[in-house]
C-alpha cells in the first residue's frame, strides 16, 4: 500500500484519492509530449540492408508463428487489462486459436483494429526499499496477450536484423552480444587508466539518462525505422502499437482513469527493448561521426587495440575521450545533439567523470566544469559489478555474502530436509556469485567463504550451531552419478567462467572485447597470447591465462581445408590424440611439419599411400572416418572436445576445472537418482548408501559417544545395515512390506538397496519404509517417542498413499507429464509422384567403433533405382548418418533428379542440414559439403522417418561393415534388400512406443 508521497512542492501527501491523482498527473506529465518542432537532423550512418531482407517483415504472421510465440510467452506472467493469461490460450488453443490467430493476422492488415488490444496497466515498481517520490517507482506495462503477441512478432523479425544495424558498441538486445562483453572492456580500461603516464590523460564518463525510455520522442523514433530502412508499411505498424495505447495506472489495488499518452516507450512491451536500441544507435552515429571528422579524440590502450569512444548497454552510457577541456566541449555537444532530437535529458547529478591518473588537476576542474558533472575516483558498480580500480581484496566481493548472509537469515535450515536444502543451496545460492564470476577473477578467500556458507547451511548449521558435515565437501560438489549431490566448488566454477573466456578469445576474434584484449596482451608481430603473467597485467588476464591450459586440453581442431592444422601435433582426432605418439618411425624435417591438407589430394582424398607407411591400423581407421580437407571450404576452426557437437558448454568446463573430466557413471548412484519416490527420502537413501547416517556406531567413530550399541534390540552394534535389514525389533515391518531379506542371504547391503528400489512394483514402498524406519528410530531416542509394530506399519502405509496420490494428481493437473508415450505402427511411405526419395542410413558398432553407411533411390512405386554402402573406417553415429546423406544426395544429382525426398531416422542429422548455415560444430566440413549440395539448382525435402519404416537403408548401412573401405554402388540386389522392399511394398507396418513430448 502507498499511504504517503512527498509531492514536487516537498509537502507531503496523505489523502488517498489526492495520492492516486497525483500518481496518474505525473505519469500523464512523464508520457506527454513537448511538442518541441523536430530539431536538424543527426548524422545517419546505419548500413544499407538489401530490400529482399525485408520481404516478409511486415507481411501477417502464419498460424504456425502465432502459436509458437504464445508457447513462448511465459504462461502465468502478470495479465493485461483483459486479465487473460498467456496460459489460457496455451491449454485452450484448440477452442480460441482459429478466431485468435484470425484477430492478430488482420490487425497487421488493418492496423487500426491494434488499438483493440492495447490497454495498458501501469505496475509500480519501487526503486528503493522505501520510496518518498514518485521518483522513486519504475512503471513496468502490463499489456493484454493480443498486443504482446503483435510485438513480440514485429520484436522477432527486427531481432534478426540488430547485429547489422547495431554497431559492436552496443550490446544489449543484438544476438550473440553479451552484458558481460561491456564490463571487461571496461574493467580493462580503468585498469589501464590506473597506469596511464606522458603528457595526454584519458576520461571516462558514466552518463545516466533520466527516464529514458519514457522520454523518447515519437516523432524521432519514426524517423530512426526510416533511416535505418524498414519498410513504410512496418513503421507504421511499428507506430500504431506505440501510439494507440491507453494507459492506467495501478495504485493500491485499482486503477486510474485511463489517459493517452504522446510519447515514451512502455517497459514490459516486448518491442520496446529492440526500438529504443535503434534509437540509442543514432548518439553512436553522432560519435561515431565526431571520431571520423576528428573532432572527438578516442582512447588507445595500446597501438595494437581499436580506439574506445562509447560502449551502450541499454541506457547505460560509457564515453571514453582525452582528458581536455575541448574534448569537453565535443562531447557534450553529441550529448546535448542527441537529447535534443530524441527528447531524453542526462541526470548530471548521477554522472560521474573519471580521470587517467596522469591527468593534471586544473584541467579535471575544467573539463568538470563544462561537462557539469562530478568527478570520482570510483565508478562504484557497472551493470551490477563492481569497476575494479586498483588491487582486489575480500571487500571488493563483500557484497555477494552479504547477499547469501540475507538468504541464510530469511531461510529457516532447521524446517527444511536435506533435499530442500540442497535444492536451495543448488538454484540460489550457487547461482548468487556467478555474474561476478563472469567477469573476475575473484579472491580465493572469497570463495571459500561462500562454499563454508553454502556448507553450513546444506548441513542444517545455523549460527552458533554447528552440525555434523556427514558427507566431505567434496563428494558434495561431484556429479550425482559419481555419487555427490552435483553442487559446485565455487573455485572451480570461478576458473571454468575463465575457460569460458579463454575460449572466446580463441574463437571469437571480431568480438570488441576480444580485439581490445589482444590489442593489450597479445604480440603484436607473432599474433599470439603472450604466456607469463606480470605483475602488470590486469586479475582479470591473470585468471585467462590460469584457465588457459586447461582450455587447450580440451580444444580439437575441425578440418575445413586442412592447411592450418599440423598433422602430427594438433589435437585433431580427439583432444586426447597426437598423431606424432603414433608414428611408426623417425619422420623428416619436411613430414614433421607438414599439414592435414598435404594429407590429402585436391580431390578431397586421403593420401593413403603416404599414411599406410606412418600410423598403424586403428589410427588410419579414424583418420578414415572423417572427412578429407577440401579446398575452398573456409579456414580450420577449433572444436571444444568434451562435447559430442562441440560446442562449447560450461558444464563440461566445470568439470575440467574441478578434474572431473572422464569420470564415468557409476550404475548404483544412476539407480538411485533415477528411483521414483520422494525427492527427501531419495537424499536420505544417498546418506544409506554413503554410509553417513549419524548411528551410535557411527557417532562412537567421531567420538559423539561411546556406546556404539542398538537401543532397541541390545544385540549388535547400530550400523545403518543393522537398522534397515537386521535389527529384530522392526522384523515385522520389513515382512510386512516383504523388504526381501532372509538369513544367510549373501548380497551386500549396497546391493541390496539398490535391487529394492529398482523394484518396479514396490521400489517406491521400500524407500518410504526404510526413511520411516530411521525416522521412527530417531523420535524414539530423541523425542522419547514409542511406537508400536502396528502403528509404524500404519504410518508408513499412509506416507505411501499420500505420495502415490500426489503423484496421480501431478499426472492429472494442468501441466502436461514429463514423457507420454503412445503405441502406433509406422510403415514405409513412398514419395509423391515424379519425385525420388533417398533413404539413407548409419551404423556404429559398438565394440570396435567401425562405422559404415548405406543407402537407396526409390520412386513412387517403391522400385529400387540404387543402392550403395560405404565402409568409413571409424566415427561417431552423426558422422555415419551425414556422410550416407551426402553420398546419397550426390548421387540423385549425379543421375539427373531434380526432386527429390531425403529421409533419415536421424533427429540429430537433419537438425544439422536443416540449419546448414551454421557449421561452428563438430561436423562443419561435411554440413557445409551438404550444404552445397542442397544449394544447387533443384528441389529437396528433408524428412525425419523412424527406424522402423527405414529397414531397407539400416540393412544397408548394416552390410557397409563388411565391404572393402570405401564406397560401393550395385545395381544387382542381395535376397535380403528384396525382402525389405517386398515387405515396403506391401505396407506391411511395424510397432512403435512414441512419446509425444518430442
Amino acid at each position: 500500500m502507498i499511504t504517503c508521497l512527498k509531492a514536487e512542492d516537498g509537502n507531503w501527501v496523505t489523502d488517498p484519492d489526492a495520492l492516486l491523482d497525483m500518481g496518474r498527473q505525473y505519469y500523464c506529465n512523464l508520457f506527454r509530449s513537448d511538442d518541441q518542432p523536430l530539431q536538424p537532423p543527426l548524422p545517419c550512418l546505419f548500413p544499407e540492408i538489401s530490400q529482399a531482407r525485408f520481404a516478409r517483415i511486415s507481411a501477417p504472421p502464419s498460424n504456425e508463428e502465432i502459436k509458437a510465440i504464445i508457447n513462448d510467452i511465459n504462461g502465468l506472467k502478470a495479465p493485461g487489462k483483459d486479465g487473460f493469461h498467456a496460459l489460457f490460450f496455451q491449454k485452450c488453443w484448440e477452442s480460441v486459436g482459429e478466431d485468435f490467430c484470425k484477430f492478430i493476422q488482420e490487425c497487421f492488415i488493418c492496423h487500426n483494429l491494434i488499438s483493440r488490444t492495447n490497454e495498458t496497466l501501469l505496475v509500480l515498481i519501487p526503486k528503493t526499499e522505501a520510496p518518498v517520490s514518485m521518483k522513486e517507482f519504475r512503471p513496468i506495462s502490463l499489456c493484454n496477450v493480443g498486443y504482446k503477441t503483435i510485438a513480440k512478432c514485429l520484436a522477432n523479425r527486427i531481432k534478426g536484423l540488430m547485429p547489422i544495424l547495431v554497431k559492436q558498441n552496443q550490446t544489449s538486445f543484438v544476438p550473440k552480444r553479451h552484458i558481460t562483453d561491456n564490463i571487461l572492456i571496461l574493467q580493462e580500461t580503468v585498469h589501464s587508466m590506473a597506469r596511464k603516464s606522458g603528457k595526454k590523460g584519458m576520461m571516462l564518463m558514466k552518463i545516466d539518462l533520466a527516464k529514458a525510455y519514457d522520454r523518447i520522442e515519437w516523432k524521432f523514433l519514426e524517423q530512426t525505422l526510416y533511416l535505418a530502412g524498414f519498410p513504410p508499411n512496418f513503421v507504421a505498424i511499428v507506430m500504431q502499437c506505440v501510439s494507440s495505447t491507453q494507459m492506467q495506472v495501478l495504485w493500491n489495488g485499482g486503477e486510474s482513469e485511463s489517459f493517452s499518452p504522446s510519447r515514451g516507450l512502455r517497459q514490459g512491451c516486448p518491442l520496446s527493448p529492440y526500438l529504443f536500441t535503434l534509437c540509442v544507435e543514432r548518439l553512436s552515429h553522432c560519435i561515431e561521426n565526431a571520431v571520423k571528422e576528428k573532432r572527438w579524440k578516442p582512447v588507445n590502450l595500446s597501438p595494437g587495440e581499436p580506439p574506445l569512444s562509447h560502449l551502450f548497454f541499454d541506457d547505460d552510457l560509457v564515453l571514453f575521450a582525452e582528458a581536455s577541456p575541448r574534448q569537453a566541449e565535443v562531447v557534450m555537444d553529441c550529448i546535448e545533439a542527441f537529447c535534443s532530437a530524441s527528447g531524453e535529458q542526462i541526470s548530471k547529478e548521477k554522472s560521474r567523470v573519471l580521470f587517467s591518473k596522469n591527468t593534471k588537476c586544473s584541467n579535471r576542474r575544467d573539463i568538470c566544469n563544462r561537462l557539469g558533472i562530478q568527478e570520482t575516483d570510483d565508478l562504484g558498480r557497472y551493470l551490477g559489478v563492481p569497476v575494479l580500480h586498483g588491487i582486489i581484496s575480500k571487500t571488493t566481493f563483500k557484497y555477494i555474502l552479504e547477499k547469501i548472509d540475507r538468504k541464510l537469515t530469511a531461510w529457516k535450515a532447521k524446517t527444511l530436509s536435506l533435499a530442500g536444502r540442497v535444492t536451495l543451496a543448488q538454484s540460489v545460492l550457487n547461482a548468487i556469485p556467478t555474474y561476478a564470476m563472469q567477469t573476475s577473477m575473484l579472491p580465493v578467500s572469497i570463495c571459500d567463504d561462500i562454499d563454508r556458507r553454502i556448507r553450513r547451511f546444506v548441513w542444517g548449521s545455523q549460527e552458533g550451531k554447528r552440525k555434523v558435515h556427514l558427507v566431505s565437501w567434496e563428494k558434495v560438489c561431484t556429479a550425482k552419478q559419481q555419487g555427490g549431490l552435483g553442487l559446485r566448488s565455487a573455485r572451480s566454477l570461478n576458473l571454468a567462467y575463465m575457460i569460458k573466456l579463454a575460449w572466446s578469445i580463441l574463437n571469437n576474434k571480431d568480438d570488441l572485447w576480444v580485439k581490445v584484449m589482444q590489442g593489450k596482451y597479445f604480440h603484436q608481430r607473432e599474433g599470439r597470447i603472450i604466456g607469463m603473467k606480470r605483475s602488470n597485467h590486469s586479475s582479470l588476464w591473470k585468471g585467462i591465462l590460469k584457465s588457459y591450459p586447461l582450455m587447450q586440453r580440451a580444444t580439437v581442431w575441425s578440418i575445413r581445408d586442412g592447411r592450418t592444422t599440423d598433422f602430427w601435433n594438433h589435437p585433431w582426432i580427439d583432444q586426447d590424440t597426437l598423431l606424432k605418439d603414433f608414428s611408426l618411425r623417425s619422420l623428416t624435417d619436411d613430414e614433421r611439419c607438414c599439414s592435414v591438407a598435404e594429407m590429402a589430394n585436391d580431390q578431397g582424398e586421403w593420401e593413403w599411400s603416404k599414411l599406410n607407411s606412418l600410423l598403424p591400423n586403428d589410427c588410419l581407421m579414424r583418420i578414415a572416418g572423417m572427412e578429407a580437407p577440401v579446398q575452398g571450404m573456409g579456414e580450420d576452426t577449433t572444436i571444444w572436445g568434451l562435447e559430442k557437437d562441440g560446442r562449447f558448454r560450461l558444464k563440461s568446463a566445470y568439470l575440467l576445472a574441478a578434474n572431473e573430466v572422464g569420470e564415468e557413471a557409476q550404475a548404483v548412484w544412476k539407480k538411485l537418482w533415477e528411483w521414483k519416490g520422494p525427492n527427501r527420502v531419495k537424499h536420505f537413501l544417498w546418506l544409506v548408501l554413503h554410509n553417513r547416517l549419524l548411528t551410535n556406531h557411527e557417532r562412537t567413530k567421531r567420538k559423539l559417544t561411546t556406546d556404539g550399541s542398538c537401543k532397541a534390540c541390545n544385540e549388535e552394534l547400530e550400523t545403518i545395515e543393522h537398522i534397515l535389514r537386521k535389527c529384530r525389533k522392526t522384523e515385522g515391518v520389513r515382512k510386512f512390506f516383504k523388504m526381501g531379506h532372509s538369513p544367510g542371504e549373501n548380497r551386500s547391503f549396497q546391493q541390496w538397496i539398490i535391487d529394492n528400489i529398482n523394484d518396479s512394483d514396490r521400489g517406491t514402498d521400500f524407500g518410504i519404509t526404510c526413511w520411516m524406519i530411521w525416522k521412527q528410530r530417531n523420535e524414539e531416542i530423541m523425542d522419547w517417542k514409542t511406537y508400536s509394530e502396528a502403528g509404524l506399519i500404519s504410518k508408513i502405509m499412509s506416507w505411501i498413499q499420500v505420495y502415490k496420490q500426489a503423484r496421480i494428481n501431478e499426472e492429472k493437473s494442468i501441466v502436461a507429464p514429463r514423457n507420454q508415450h503412445i503405441q502406433t505402427s509406422v510403415a514405409w511411405k513412398p514419395p509423391r509422384e515424379g519425385w525420388i526419395q533417398i533413404q539413407t542410413d548409419g551404423s556404429v558398432l559398438q565394440n570396435s567403433g567401425k562405422a559404415a553407411a548405406g543407402g537407396l533411390l526409390r520412386d513412387h512405386l517403391g522400385r529400387c533405382l540404387d543402392a550403395f554402402t560405404c565402409n568409413l573406417g571409424s566415427c561417431t553415429i552423426t558422422t555415419a548418418e551425414l556422410r550416407g546423406a551426402e553420398i546419397g544426395l550426390q548421387r540423385a544429382w549425379e543421375r539427373g533428379f531434380r526432386k527429390v525426398e531425403l529421409n533419415l531416422d536421424s533427429s540429430t542429422a537433419i537438425t544439422i542440414m536443416k540449419n546448414i548455415d551454421d557449421t561452428d560444430h563438430r561436423h562443419g566440413l561435411i554440413a557445409t559439403r551438404i550444404g552445397k549440395l542442397l544449394n544447387l539448382n533443384w528441389e529437396v525435402i528433408l524428412s525425419h522417418v523412424y527406424r522402423e519404416g527405414n529397414f531397407a537403408a539400416d540393412f544397408l548401412a548394416s552390410k557397409g561393415h563388411l565391404a572393402p573401405f570405401g564406397t560401393h554402388f550395385f545395381d544387382v540386389y542381395d535376397p535380403n534388400l528384396c525382402k525389405w522392399l517386398l515387405y515396403d511394398s506391401m505396407a506391411i507396418s511395424m510397432d512403435r512406443s512414441i512419446n509425444l513430448m518430442n
